[in-house]
């Protein structure tokens, strides 16, 4: 009777050790969102959805995401024991990018039908022909002696294998004409955005004089409502194809009345924002894009109330002249962009001063997912401006400043449409 005591005594201090290990939590993310995850495989039910913390007591598991169009993508997670305050810290695995999964699709064709196959506008060799293709809709095309014979679009699903056949009585009878070449994709003729545009402004005198006059200025995040469309209708036309790569682009921002208070005295501030150009894209191969970005864009801030006279007052009117690099990965597109803004005019502000000169720095950096078929976007970028002014003082006059920065900074969130 003694001999099995010691081993159910020292099971039940094993057991009630692993008991004690409180559970920890466990940070899960991937690319793209919405995979789902499972312990081990995927008989059971779902612990989540990524990005999701989930719960497990300390240990070495496989955890496994699925998604939809996607391959299943292990994920090792080392899960280590703590007690104490070291046990509520928040267990962070490496996020998981997930490939795409792809189908065998196998053409062939009915007893002597031959040709070459087209796939996308690209050629994959003679019937039969078997590729690995992403899923979703392709443009099958066959050519026999040089002439299009058969054209169709079919969907290709998430599977092993998909087989098309090309039947002998579907083919296209001879002509002696050329096919015309396979139409290229094509970019969106428009791209409508609308979103939030959250603005600061600092002003500082260099060399100030009276501080009543040339005070510096700080605000308070306005919040403006921005429009902006991309619009390129030379798109629509084959023969134009050398000129898509060029848009147009046009924004405006507004934000409602802002009260700035110093002691008893009231002022409302007001903040536009005015943008027209044109921006050129060049390709460098699948994962990467230069432009250029040329045009006209205006930024006001007044002020409207006791201090309008001492407050900097100002309506930039700006050429824009700036290059920007793009990389994009899947549905997401990151850029910078840095211009030149060759200020034109500058409101109220250099009108102070017997003579005003400026010159202006422009950096955007932002980045977007582009879903559902690349026909919706959501997006988010940072934006700066900054303005140096040198000033002559009139003699005798209120204003005394040898120059002045003047910094704008901003942050949209938008969403967006495309055709």
């Amino acid at each position: 009777m003694l001999r099995w005591l010691v081993p159910l005594a020292l099971v039940a201090v094993v057991a009630t050790s692993a008991a004690a290990e409180p559970e920890r939590s466990v940070k899960v993310e991937s690319t793209p969102a919405g995979a789902e995850i499972y312990l081990g495989d995927t008989d059971g039910e779902p612990l989540g959805v990524t990005p999701a913390t989930i719960k497990l007591p300390p240990g070495e598991y496989v955890l496994i995401l699925t998604h939809e169009g996607y391959l299943d993508a292990p994920l090792p997670a080392s899960v280590p024991a703590a007690r104490g305050r070291a046990a509520k810290r928040v267990v962070e695995l490496d996020p998981v990018l997930m490939e795409a999964a792809e189908t065998s699709l196998v053409i062939e064709g009915d007893p002597g039908v031959t040709g070459e196959v087209l796939i996308d506008g690209k050629s994959r060799g003679p019937l039969p022909a078997r590729v690995q293709i992403a899923p979703g809709p392709h443009q099958v095309q066959l050519l026999v002696d040089g002439a299009m014979a058969w054209d169709r679009w079919i969907e290709v699903g998430t599977g092993a294998e998909q087989i098309q056949t090309i039947s002998a009585a579907a083919l296209a009878p001879p002509t002696v004409e050329q096919p015309a070449p396979p139409r290229p994709p094509r970019p969106p003729v428009a791209i409508v955005r609308v979103g939030l545009d959250v603005g600061w402004r600092q002003v500082r005198y260099d060399q100030p004089g009276d501080p009543a006059f040339t005070p510096a200025f700080s605000s308070r995040g306005l919040t403006a409502i921005r429009f902006e469309a991309e619009v390129a209708p030379w798109r629509l036309a084959a023969a134009a194809r050398p000129l898509w790569p060029l848009v147009l682009v046009v924004g405006s921002g507004f934000a409602p009345a802002d009260t700035v208070v110093a002691g008893t005295q009231e002022t409302d501030q007001f903040w536009r924002t005015t943008e027209v150009g044109l921006r050129y894209r060049l390709g460098l191969g699948r994962h990467a894009v230069v432009g250029a970005d040329a045009g006209w864009s205006r930024l006001l801030w007044a002020f409207r109330g006791d201090q309008e006279l001492v407050l900097p007052d100002v309506d930039y009117q700006t050429v824009r002249l700036g290059l920007r690099g793009e990389g994009m990965v899947g549905p997401l597109t990151a850029w910078l962009a840095i211009e030149n803004r060759v200020v034109a005019s500058g409101g109220a502000l250099p009108e102070r001063f017997q003579d005003a000169s400026a010159d202006g720095f422009g950096l955007r950096l932002g980045g977007l997912a582009r879903l559902w078929r690349q026909r919706l976007e959501v997006g988010g970028e940072y934006q700066l401006a900054r303005m140096s002014w040198s000033f002559t003082p009139a003699q005798a006059g209120d204003y005394q400043a040898a120059g002045a920065t003047d910094r704008v900074d901003s942050f949209r969130l938008w969403v967006g449409g495309a055709y």
